[in-house]
């Protein structure tokens, strides 16, 4: 086995015994709460604790397995239990350290002063509500617009107007509904093209064969064509063969370290996936010398836009942050990122990067609403 299997095997152990042991601190908090009345109930207690911080991992290796509506209702039970720890994590830990401050100062109230049931009770409240607000947030796109000038000689076109969609994750969560509800959307923008910019489909078909996803694809009006590129989604269940197979049987097409030309007056580039083994370099994909084109380039990940600048591309379209989708991982995304969402100008580079249309993990988007961009770019 090599040194980086051992480090990704080493790698995972951590962050799993790590994610045990914040269950088991929560739990411990939950239980001071409530253990006065469920005296003999701890054994059933730390039964639904393991099961709910389990759920999630469950549900998709069953879904490998013997997928079903049983695997379905793990994934949907445990991605609501993932945002639950999190918010529930945070609350705990700022209860936990004015607890250790108002040893010194004394000046919390009585009844924060220890963990009690009318405490544990609010915040089990106030939690249930932060998952209900984020659940009917995320289903609330918004459209995004932009409007890009690219100089040079005049064009066949003298602009065109893109739709950019980015990360819906097809998949148990994100099904039939919302689709058409984008499909809706899509096409009320009536678009001379469409992009997809990656992870559409959320790594297994089961659930896009199933529900007919694919006639819902077929129904998006686009003058040029509909266009997508993998992200890391689609590798990550070992179907991404499958996965290109049934989206271009749906009518779009999937450029993997492919390019195109749109009319005469744009070249696109569609990277494969930095999760990918067989990505290309950049520089091995752009046109030669007697283009006169401006090239747009279709990258999943934002994280390579310096090797866009750095090889005279003119645009990036770019999804996969989810903007960190739920407050505060916002933050961690921002310093990974030179742009984590939105507009970004580097010398003749622009950038636009989409925060996604959907989610992934925990159904619920807070500090962000998903999108769907519009983008017209005048040329000359």
């Amino acid at each position: 086995m090599s040194s980086w299997a051992w480090l990704r095997y080493f790698l995972a152990g951590t962050i799993l015994l790590l994610y045990a042991g914040l269950n088991f601190y929560l739990g411990i908090r939950g239980w001071e709460a409530i253990s006065n009345y469920l005296a003999d109930g701890s054994g059933i207690y730390w039964a639904v604790i393991a099961f709910l911080a389990l759920s999630y991992f469950l549900g998709r290796i069953l879904n490998q397995k013997s997928p079903g509506r049983i695997s379905d209702a793990l994934v949907w039970a445990g991605a609501y239990y993932l945002g639950f720890f999190l918010y529930a994590l945070l609350i705990i830990v700022f209860l936990d350290l004015l607890r250790a401050v108002d040893k010194a100062f004394s000046f919390l109230p009585l009844v924060l002063k220890e963990p009690s049931t009318l405490t544990g009770g609010l915040v089990l409240f106030f939690l249930i509500c932060l998952m209900l607000y984020g659940t009917y947030n995320s289903r609330r796109p918004v459209l995004r617009k932009y409007h890009l000038d690219i100089p040079g000689s005049p064009l066949p076109l003298k602009s065109i107007k893109a739709v950019l969609v980015s990360d819906v994750h097809l998949g148990s969560i994100v099904g039939k509904k919302r689709l058409q509800g984008l499909v809706r959307r899509i096409n009320k923008r009536q678009p001379d093209v469409v992009l997809f910019a990656g992870d559409t489909i959320d790594g297994e078909l089961r659930p896009f064969i199933e529900q007919d996803m694919g006639d819902l694809l077929k129904k998006i009006q686009s003058r040029e064509g509909v266009f997508a590129i993998l992200g890391n989604h689609e590798y990550y269940g070992g179907q991404y063969q499958e996965i290109i197979k049934v989206l271009e049987e749906s009518g779009v097409k999937v450029l993997r370290d492919e390019s195109i030309i749109l009319r005469d007056s744009l070249y696109i580039i569609g990277r494969d996936d930095k999760y990918s083994r067989d990505r290309k370099e950049l520089s091995e994909l752009m046109p030669g010398p007697e283009n006169k084109l401006p090239i747009l380039v279709l990258d999943h990940n934002p994280i390579d836009i310096h090797e866009a600048a750095s090889n005279g591309i003119d645009l990036q379209f770019s999804g996969h942050t989810h903007t960190g989708q739920i407050w505060p991982l916002n933050y961690i995304t921002a310093r990974i990122f030179a742009t984590h969402w939105g507009y970004l100008r580097l010398g003749q580079l622009q950038v636009i990067v989409s925060n996604g249309y959907a989610t992934w993990g925990p159904p619920i988007r807070i500090g962000n609403r998903p999108e769907l961009v519009e983008i017209i770019i005048r040329f000359g």
